[in-house]
This record gives C-alpha cells, sequence and structure tokens, in this order.
C-alpha cells in the first residue's frame, strides 16, 4: 500500500488527520442516534404482537433485520438473535416467531400462536422468519401436529408424518422462502377451522425447515433436517371438559443398612383425559400403618398435557419406615384451566409390603430352630425304634399249678 504524502489537499498530515477522526466520531453519532431510532420503532411495532394482524399481507415480504431487542422473549433473546456482522465466519442462524400485532394498545411479543374459534371459521395470521447469519437460507414452510413424549414433553410430529388435527388446518401462500442474509420476511397463513371441529383444544406448530447435508466419521452424507417454529393452540368453542386422573400406581420398597427403613421407588402414569390442555403439580407420599412416618417429595411442575395424552412420572421417597406395610399416595393438582371452572384433584394409591430387616433375620432365626427341633424329633424316634427291636423283651414263663 502506498504511504500517505505529507499534505492533504494543501492541509498538514497532523491536522488531516484530525479532521478525520472528527469525521468518523460524527458518523459513529449519527448511526448511533438511527440504531436508536430504529430501536424505538420496532418497540412501538413489537407492542402490536398480542393479537393477529387486522389486514395481514397475501404474500411473503422481505425486510431488513431490526436490530436484537434485549427482551428474553422475541428471537433475538431466544439464543439465535445476533448482530448479522459475523466478520468471515460462516454462520446459519434463523428463529420463526408470530407476526406483530396491528393494535398498538397490546404488549410487547406473542409468546405463541392463540386462537379461541368456532367451527368452521376462518383465521388470517402471520408469522416473521428471521435470518440472522451472512448467507441466504431457504425454509420449507409447513405446519404439523403436538404430542406429549415419553418424558411428557411438547413435540412435534416427524416432518414426514401427516398431520391429521391442527396442523392439518393451516396453509401458506408459498411451500418454500428464500431469506437472504441478515434479513426478515414476513409470510400469511390462513387456519380453515372445519364445520365438524371437536369443541376443546388442539395444539400444534408452525415450522420452517432448513435442509442440509454433512459427513460423518466414516465419511457417509447425513441428511439433516434442521427446524425452527412456533406454537400454535386453537381452542374451538363448545363443551370442556378438563380431566387428569392418576393410573398404575407401583411401589418397589427397597431396603437400606437401617434394619428400620429404607426407601421407595414409586411410578405412576398420568393421562389427561378431558378436552383441555392442563398443567399440575404431583406429590407423592409413602407412610407406614396410620400414617406412621408419613414422607412426601412433591415433582416438578407438569407443563402443556395434551387431551388425550399421557406421561409417565416416578419419585424417590426416602426415610422411608419397615413396617411391614406402607401405603403410597399420589395426588396431582391441576392448573391452567382456570376459564374452565374448577378441576378435580387427581389421586392414586398403592400398597407394599416393607418389612424391616431385623424382623426378617428373627424370623429366619425361628424358622431355622423350628426345622432343627423337627429333625431332632424326628431322629430321637428313629434311635427309639431302632433300639426297641435289638433288645426285644423275654416273656414270663407261666406258673406252674400244683396238684
Amino acid at each position: 500500500m502506498a504511504s500517505l504524502p505529507h499534505t492533504t489537499l494543501g492541509f498538514p498530515l497532523e491536522r488531516a488527520a484530525n479532521m478525520i477522526t472528527t469525521r468518523r466520531r460524527l458518523v459513529l453519532r449519527a448511526t448511533t442516534i438511527a440504531v436508536a431510532f430504529l430501536a424505538s420503532g420496532l418497540s412501538a411495532h413489537m407492542a402490536m404482537a398480542d393479537t393477529p394482524p387486522t389486514t395481514p399481507p397475501t404474500a411473503a415480504s422481505v425486510v431488513d433485520n431490526a436490530p436484537p431487542s434485549t427482551d428474553p422473549t422475541t428471537p433475538a433473546a431466544a439464543g439465535t438473535a445476533q448482530p448479522c456482522e459475523h466478520g468471515n465466519e460462516f454462520v446459519e442462524s434463523w428463529a420463526l416467531a408470530p407476526g406483530g400485532s396491528a393494535d398498538p394498545t397490546q404488549a410487547g411479543n406473542r409468546p405463541e400462536l392463540s386462537y379461541v374459534s368456532d367451527p368452521g371459521a376462518v383465521i388470517q395470521d402471520t408469522v416473521t422468519l428471521f435470518n440472522y447469519g451472512n448467507v441466504p437460507l431457504t425454509f420449507q414452510l409447513y405446519a404439523t401436529d403436538a404430542f406429549n413424549n415419553d418424558q411428557g414433553k411438547f413435540d412435534l410430529l416427524p416432518g414426514t408424518d401427516k398431520p391429521i388435527d391442527a396442523g392439518s388446518w393451516v396453509s401458506f401462500p408459498q411451500s418454500s422462502i428464500t431469506v437472504p442474509a441478515c434479513k426478515q420476511a414476513t409470510v400469511p397463513i390462513t387456519i380453515k377451522v372445519p364445520a365438524d371441529a371437536v369443541p376443546g383444544d388442539h395444539s400444534g406448530a408452525v415450522i420452517a425447515a432448513n435442509a442440509s447435508s454433512s459427513g460423518d466419521a466414516s465419511g457417509q452424507i447425513v441428511q439433516l433436517d434442521r427446524r425452527t417454529g412456533t406454537r400454535m393452540y386453537i381452542r374451538i368453542s363448545g363443551p370442556l371438559h378438563p380431566e387428569l386422573a392418576v393410573t398404575g400406581v407401583a411401589t418397589t420398597y427397597r431396603r437400606s443398612v437401617n434394619p428400620l427403613g429404607g426407601s421407595a421407588h414409586v411410578t405412576f402414569r398420568l393421562e389427561n383425559r378431558g378436552n383441555v390442555r392442563l398443567s399440575g403439580k404431583a406429590t407423592v407420599s409413602v407412610a407406614g400403618p396410620f400414617g406412621i412416618g408419613k414422607q412426601q417429595v412433591t415433582l416438578p411442575d407438569i407443563l402443556d398435557l395434551l387431551p388425550g395424552q399421557h406421561t409417565t412420572m416416578s419419585a424417590d421417597v426416602a426415610d422411608v419406615p419397615a413396617l411391614m406395610m406402607a401405603s403410597t399416595d399420589v395426588r396431582v393438582v391441576p392448573s391452567g384451566a382456570d376459564d374452565v371452572g374448577n378441576v378435580k384433584t387427581a389421586t392414586g394409591s398403592d400398597l407394599t409390603f416393607t418389612p424391616p430387616l431385623s424382623v426378617l433375620l428373627v424370623l429366619l432365626a425361628l424358622l431355622s430352630a423350628l426345622l432343627a427341633w423337627r429333625a431332632y424329633r424326628r431322629h430321637r424316634v428313629a434311635n427309639e425304634a431302632l433300639s426297641g427291636v435289638a433288645h426285644p423283651v423275654q416273656p414270663e414263663p407261666e406258673p406252674q399249678l400244683q396238684s
């Protein structure tokens, strides 16, 4: 690179450097003011995100990404949203969120797509797809159904499975979209609720999937289906029946070095038999006869158990007294259905044998003694019988009659 001359446009080099520094400061200040203005505008816009827009667009629109927000509910703070200046690093990062609301009186972002609808209604809304990376990305857009997995967590059908519930009600103006680097796209969605939709809660998600391939350790090419999305809850008006049930309570007693106590491993199945998604808090207690030595544990909160779904739960209860018998009680207090009336507490019980080790040892000793005594008696009778055969009793001589 050629060196700078000692003068620039007739000014000494030092003065020119000062002017350049001053200009940079002015540009930096102007940029800061512009970013602050845009951030305030974003906050005002995102404050409308609680309700669907009144006039959603008819096609996807792509615009620049707004500055990342510090609100932890926004995609920017969800872990992937970062400023688009990544330098020379190759970055793929994106997020999908419900579109903003047209009502400025509503607060912040919508955490999910949530609706209350009549059968046969048509719902118009939008979702926003953010590309925070420095390369363009192509996404497949679709909706799918939700369920509870083996751990009871909210989960979605694989991309190859066809939805039959809420996911099948959603349509898009296009099945795929390419979002340039550091851009965001607002995509309209249409939800057509069937006329025969069953009353209650229907759950799913709107998904943006990006296909990618990579090599594994053996050099084989592995296809990856990377998905991001937003949950969707649709409550269909009609009779609502919130109900949880506890079934299959089973207790396994585990003895410890303490001869008078041990621990209990309790498993049970929690079922949502109603038509409303429910959360809840479960407590498990184990006690001896008449409630003696009762021990209780509270399990982590149960979140979003969907209608018709179930989960298997377990608890370990320590310091259970060994009093021959122990009773197990499981109670689940439902929550999340305050708007549909009171929900009954779900209960279940079990009875298990909890003998103390010392009692077992005493019983074993008594049984051994009884068996030894019986063996001794049999041996003694046998000896007496043998002794009688070896020494027969001689008959006494008959007395002689005298004439």
